[in-house]
């Protein structure tokens, strides 16, 4: 097993990890291109990391740093964490954590935050088994689409 954040030149591993691991309904059935996602990788602030099982991705964590604006801090919010079903309670979202909590403490991050549904207790458990504290008991999530002309 190999857990690592992928670099400028893994575009065809984060594919890989996107349509293994990511469900289409969760893509609003649509794919990134290769462009989009090779921006992505190029961008410091963003953190991609994969675990692999015999080249092949198992698991699959994105994240993004920005700063604070009320302080001298950044802050990094991990967006998005999948473990195939048949790899889960093996500890690798836990592992995966720890590779970004390791990355985050390299870039000068103070906090990562996270949120998930009250429901998800398999979330729930791996956050706290890491470290995280819970903040709050509610958690209500919004999303803007913005129609962007090409």
């Amino acid at each position: 097993m190999e857990i690592r954040r992928l670099q400028e030149n893994d575009y065809p591993l984060l594919s890989s990890a996107i349509q293994l691991l990511i469900p289409e309904e969760d893509r609003d059935d649509s794919i990134a291109s290769s462009s989009h996602l090779m921006r992505a990788l190029a961008d410091k602030n963003c953190y991609f990391i994969v675990c692999l099982i015999d080249s092949s991705p198992v698991g699959y964590l994105s994240a993004f740093r920005f700063p604070a604006i009320e302080n001298d801090v950044f802050y990094v919010y991990l967006y998005d964490i999948i473990v195939d079903e048949k790899f889960r309670n093996k500890g690798l979202g836990s592992r995966m954590i720890a590779e970004l909590k390791k990355y985050c403490k390299e870039d000068g991050v103070e906090h990562i935050w996270v949120g998930t549904s009250l429901e998800n207790e398999a979330a729930r458990k791996t956050f706290e088994n890491t470290g995280a504290q819970k903040v709050s008991e509610t958690y209500i999530e919004y999303i803007y689409r913005i129609n962007i002309e090409v």
